[in-house]
């Protein structure tokens, strides 16, 4: 899977209370779903591909992670994540997923589209 990291670097994201756990998004995102299933399945894609796809970015972070910080990669908070338009003609979403770092709260955020105002933070 193709994603983009930016390391927050001296910025660190503390404002986590803005995002949600993959866990809660993916709860909300079945409650939306089902209340107009018919009309998502036809106009977006099955929830099991948006799991799908966020289990995908999830697993790419989360190997990035891993190879960022061999020792010390607890988390602080689980994953987080969000919704991006993807901007094109599939009138689509994308994800992003933060990862903060519980030892000094580094914060990479990985996203399947270029964020070029987190670029060399």
């Amino acid at each position: 899977m193709q994603f983009f990291s930016y390391d927050l670097g001296f910025f660190p994201l503390d404002w986590e209370l803005c995002f949600l756990d993959i866990d809660e998004y993916k709860a909300k995102l079945e409650q939306k779903y089902q209340k107009k299933e018919d009309f998502y399945k036809n106009s977006a894609v099955d929830l099991t591909d948006i799991f799908t796809r966020i289990d995908e970015l999830l697993k790419a972070a989360q190997d990035h992670w891993n190879k960022q910080f061999p020792y010390q990669n607890e988390l602080r908070c689980p994953p987080m994540i969000s919704a991006l338009p993807k901007g094109d003609h599939t009138n689509g979403a994308v994800f992003c997923i933060v990862l903060k770092r519980d030892e000094d709260g580094d914060t990479i955020v990985y996203s399947q589209v270029p964020l070029p105002h987190l670029e060399g933070q």
